[in-house]
């Protein structure tokens, strides 16, 4: 296993730059989380090699985010579907089977997604300046003696709306974050002081939630009977996808219940200054004072600390055990070894090495695997 790297001043580092001693909030949430995925994941840089069942969201959510990203830098987002549908294509049909028809249900919700805020030629996106797409910032910690010990972040989209500059975060769950999450969220403000370090004077932090459970398609009941008709079991969808299913069955849209329903789920659509009611897509702004930012900075600095220098003695590197062990990437790995087990054969079969921070080459992979 790979000794712990040393940093600027000769301090521990488990990533190390061009001279500089890098902290993410990645490192610091993941060593939070649990110390020893920490050195799976960055001291050791453990990548997997294959897909599996547990990585559905993450990969749905990375397939909607370029999407997003080719969208809001102008790009053919199209051409970003048909290219990752093609890779999608070479799977095993294990591999397909798993992850299901992603090709499809990732159309499907970013369609929705384009729907819901209003896109269109004249406005393309909703009153956003977009002044930069996956934007790196770098800032120094305070108690940095020789500027060589950095904050590193990646922002999706730097914007200007009708109050300001805003960094807005594209965030893709199975079910919508409360707001509890986001006011004691600890990347917001630490992304907030990384770019105001960096010259941009934002004001905010946006959350662009998208639900990655796509909007279900209503089923038609009681086929070729007098009594034909959409289910009226309770769904979880939206305006765009109950229309296609009205009309790809050959229903009328005014007859009700389908106009008044449809016209209920039109009523989530995005208003600016309104409520939102949308079950799969929200927006959250909060703006956050200097003295919490402060605060927050000092944590992460001893977050940062104990990160840097636990993985000096491999062996008794600590465990977070929880439910989310059932999940987590590296839980064979983490079991044989806790028992006493040799990993390496486990390390060979089923890891490779690679940078953690290297996010686009992540992107690739993830489908090419």
């Amino acid at each position: 296993m790979p000794k712990v790297l040393v940093g600027p001043l000769g301090l521990p580092a488990i990533y190390e730059d061009g001279g500089k001693r890098v902290t993410t909030h990645s490192m610091l949430k993941t060593y939070l989380s649990c110390p020893k995925q920490g050195q799976y994941k960055y001291a050791e840089r453990l990548k997997p090699k294959s897909l599996t069942r547990r990585d559905q969201p993450l990969r749905r959510g990375t397939w909607v985010h370029e999407l997003l990203q080719a969208y809001y830098e102008r790009e053919d987002w199209r051409k970003v579907h048909a290219d990752n549908t093609a890779k999608f294509n070479k799977l095993m049909d294990v591999e397909k089977e798993e992850l299901g028809d992603l090709p499809a249900e990732c159309m499907r919700l970013f369609r929705s997604y384009l729907w819901h805020y209003g896109a269109n030629k004249d406005d393309p996106f909703h009153g956003w300046k977009v002044l930069g797409a996956e934007v790196t910032l770098e800032a120094t910690w305070p108690d940095s003696e020789d500027g060589l010990d950095i904050y590193r972040a990646r922002v999706d989209l730097l914007v200007e709306d009708r109050h300001g500059l805003v960094i807005v975060d594209h965030k893709t769950h199975k079910t919508l974050p409360s707001h509890t999450f986001r006011t004691l969220d600890a990347a917001s403000p630490l992304y907030i002081w990384a770019a105001r370090e960096s010259g941009y004077e934002v004001r905010g932090f946006l959350w662009n939630y998208i639900r990655t459970k796509v909007p279900t398609t209503p089923k038609l009941v009681y086929v070729g009977t007098a009594r034909e008709r959409l289910s009226e079991a309770a769904l979880d969808t939206d305006y765009p996808t109950y229309v296609r299913a009205i009309k790809s069955y050959g229903l009328d849209p005014y007859a009700e219940p389908y106009f008044s329903k449809a016209k209920q789920l039109y009523r989530q659509r995005w208003k600016e200054d309104a409520p939102q009611t949308s079950q799969f897509f929200k927006r959250d702004i909060l703006e956050k004072d200097d003295e919490m930012v402060a605060r927050v900075i000092a944590t992460a600095m001893r977050t940062r600390d104990r990160m840097h220098e636990d993985f000096d003695d491999y062996d008794v590197t600590e465990r977070s055990m929880g439910r989310h062990c059932d999940w987590c990437t590296y839980s064979r790995l983490c079991t044989t070894e806790m028992f006493g087990g040799m990993g390496d054969h486990i390390r060979r079969r089923e890891f490779r090495t690679g940078d953690p921070l290297d996010y686009y080459q992540d992107k690739r992979e993830s489908a090419d695997s």
